[in-house]
């Protein structure tokens, strides 16, 4: 079985989630604030260790028609470094609509929510929305 990271990465913030250990269900760990919490490298690392991920998906803002635009080059260049310093295989995921949806959702909720929360949220529905992928495909051992 197979455990993920999932990432939704910003300038100021970067969105953490991991997988369980069967990499079936995606759940948000926290936020990482660039320039405040150390080196996103070394948390990661630390996490994929603990974890036993053999993964790391992150996702890749698209503009609306699908086209790669500066953030998403931004995202591609920390996910090559990311996939450097943690020797694991990382995925760029389309997450055009993550954020809004994790802002919805965390807005039917009733209760008012730091914008870290959105972040993580998001991390999780992009690594859910991969697990659930490769579970259709039967293919639960790769990214």
């Amino acid at each position: 079985m197979s455990s993920f990271i999932g990432i939704d990465y910003g300038l100021a913030r970067i969105g953490i989630a991991v997988s369980d250990p069967t990499g079936t269900i995606a759940s948000a760990v926290g936020t990482h604030h660039e320039g405040v919490d150390g080196s996103v490298f070394e948390r990661l690392g630390e996490l994929a260790v603990a974890r036993g991920a053999v993964g790391v998906i992150v996702g890749w803002p698209l503009t609306a028609a699908g086209q790669e635009g500066e953030m998403a080059q931004r995202v591609r260049a920390f996910a090559i470094k990311l996939e450097r310093a943690l020797q694991l295989p990382v995925t760029l995921v389309d997450e055009r609509f993550s954020s809004q949806e994790a802002e919805r959702l965390l807005h039917a909720s009733g209760r008012r929510w730091p914008k870290g929360e959105t972040d993580a949220l998001a991390a999780a529905l992009i690594l859910q929305q991969h697990l659930d992928r490769l579970a259709a495909r039967g293919d639960q051992e790769s990214t």
